[in-house]
């Protein structure tokens, strides 16, 4: 058997600690790095030249502290929330729903009251066909007119070109419904 033993103190005594490194030299005396995870927010904290373990790690978790208590990470959409429809021409759907490529968030202070984000989505492919995961445009997410994020645009799900027959059909059904005349 193996037992591993961790010199950082704080992965063990502080709150969201999950690692990373301590260290001491002559020259930087004590050292550390911490990373540390708190409400889909990561901080890293790193402290070098104290005098002794005790002020390194005290030290290090004031920064972290000070982080934690003064901001704050704002969801503004996540991966799996619909932004938008891209309508398609000669496809086999008409219309898919497009979606950000990863969790939209924005890093905030906690005494800010919450900022009304608008969205904006610009198309820039749309050439058939199309699989799931495919990069289709971009996100735009503005505070009033200054743009605070941007993130890809994608879809989930695959969708083909219409064949001629299906097209044919299509053109077809239009004429009888009245809707190409």
């Amino acid at each position: 058997k193996f037992w591993l033993v961790n010199t950082n103190k704080l992965v063990r005594f502080y709150e969201g600690a999950d690692g990373l490194k301590t260290g001491f030299t002559d020259n930087a005396k004590y050292c550390m790095a911490v990373t540390a995870k708190r409400d889909n927010m990561r901080l890293i904290a790193v402290v070098l030249g104290e005098e002794s373990g005790k002020v390194r790690n005290s030290e290090t978790m004031e920064l972290l502290d000070y982080g934690f208590n003064l901001y704050k990470v704002d969801l503004v959409k996540s991966k799996t929330d619909k932004v938008g429809t891209l309508k398609l021409d000669k496809s086999t759907k008409e219309n898919v729903d497009v979606f950000p490529q990863r969790d939209i968030t924005i890093l905030g202070k906690k005494s800010d009251v919450s900022l009304n984000y608008d969205i904006e989505i610009k198309i820039n492919n749309n050439t058939l066909p199309l699989k799931k995961g495919d990069v289709v445009g971009k996100i735009i997410i503005k505070n009033g007119n200054k743009i605070v994020k941007e993130e890809k645009a994608i879809i989930n799900e695959d969708i083909e070109k219409m064949g001629f027959l299906q097209t044919l059909g299509k053109t077809l059904k239009d004429i009888i419904t009245g809707e190409i005349f």
